[in-house]
């Protein structure tokens, strides 16, 4: 891939025409939303609910969440924004916090008709049980921006840099120090009259950054040529850090070189958080075709792939194992999207979180409540 940080000028530009920036910290202060208690029917979507007949686990395949919350009614209920990626402050940090706080951050991606309002971000204190969502915006010319409408299906924070994934073109970078307060008084994007605005969001997180792919299409199908860009999420079990990409195949290919879906790892300068360069280009460290499709995440810890599977409305598994090892298949959950790992004490194995999606039966016709986030500690799945 190819990096390009030319927005860095744009976002420094946007940010002397808004004002000052914003800190995670203060955010959190502001949050007006609060994390919930799951109910019965949120909590049929966790893996330890599995209740499949037509491929039936034994006892000590089904996984049992250690941590779990949801959101409020609002975003239980809203079918135009999806809930897709996640990451936290134990990516970002080795003591697990930004700053004080411990934090989850779930990508939304806008699904409706009209103009896209591309992503919204949910800055989750995990302590104090509230959030606020932030839009992610692409700094345009004359201290203006855009929205930014991609899938947003994976995510992961290193430093004060925010990935995230774009299916098709490849990644974007974003700058949690560059948050922006703007006007949430209008339902328009951009700069207009004297204020800025958000499509009503009081917050915009500036894009700084992007690797780009050299073969970038809409509608990205797997192929040896293209790699879609699906999932992300971060190890730190490898030295340096490295950066793993999870690639969505919806059933098999007959092409080897897809097969289910790949998973490609790359190499994260331990100073910078930037990807480490290969002649000026982010080369992959390793790609690994797997046999499984529809991976909605990935994670790779010590060695060992952790394989998130969806099966639209019901309960799907977690596939683990070592390269050309056998496999394990646990218990998942119904709409399981992108993994993170929140490392333990010192960096050592700790819990895999998701996030779940489902809010509506496919033709929206009748809400199910399945949305949920999650965590399971990787030491159960093995």
């Amino acid at each position: 891939m190819t990096p390009d940080w030319s927005l860095e000028s744009s976002a420094a530009q946007l940010q002397t025409a808004v004002g000052t920036t914003t800190s995670v910290a203060a955010l959190l202060r502001d949050a007006n939303r609060d994390i919930t208690s799951c109910n019965s029917a949120q909590q049929h979507a966790l893996p330890e609910n599995y209740d499949r007949t037509d491929y039936p686990l034994t006892s000590g395949q089904i996984l049992h969440s250690t941590e779990k919350f949801c959101w409020d009614s609002g975003d239980s209920k809203v079918d135009y924004w999806i809930p897709q990626g996640v990451t936290g402050s134990s990516d970002a940090d080795d003591d697990g916090l930004w700053g004080e706080n411990r934090i989850l951050l779930v990508s939304w991606h806008y699904k409706a008709a009209g103009p896209d309002k591309g992503v919204r971000i949910s800055f989750v204190d995990v302590k104090n049980r509230k959030y606020r969502h932030v839009l992610l915006v692409e700094p345009t010319a004359n201290a203006n921006y855009k929205a930014v409408p991609i899938h947003a299906g994976g995510l992961a924070w290193l430093g004060h840099h925010l990935y995230v994934a774009d299916t098709d073109g490849g990644l974007r970078v974003f700058d949690v120090e560059r948050l922006l307060e703007v006007s949430d008084a209008q339902d328009s994007i951009g700069k207009s009259g004297g204020n800025y605005y958000a499509h009503n969001y009081k917050y915009v997180l500036p894009q700084v950054g992007w690797y780009r792919q050299p073969v970038q299409a809409e509608d990205c199908e797997p192929s040896a040529s293209q790699l879609c860009f699906s999932s992300l999420s971060l190890d730190r079990s490898t030295t340096p850090d490295t950066l793993v990409v999870g690639e969505y195949r919806n059933e098999r290919s007959t092409d080897a070189a897809v097969d289910g879906g790949r998973v490609v790892r790359y190499r994260v300068d331990a100073s910078s958080r930037r990807l480490v360069l290969t002649n000026g280009k982010a080369v992959p460290q390793d790609v690994v075709t797997v046999p499984r499709s529809n991976l909605q995440g990935v994670q790779t810890w010590e060695n060992r792939y952790y394989l998130g599977r969806s099966s639209n409305r019901n309960h799907s598994w977690m596939h683990s194992g070592v390269l050309n090892g056998t496999t394990d298949s646990h218990s998942w959950a119904i709409g399981g999207e992108d993994l993170y790992h929140e490392h333990g004490p010192g960096i050592t194995a700790g819990k895999l979180w998701t996030v779940t999606e489902h809010a509506w039966t496919e033709d929206k016709s009748t809400f199910i409540d399945r949305r949920a986030i999650f965590a399971v500690p990787l030491s159960e799945i093995g």
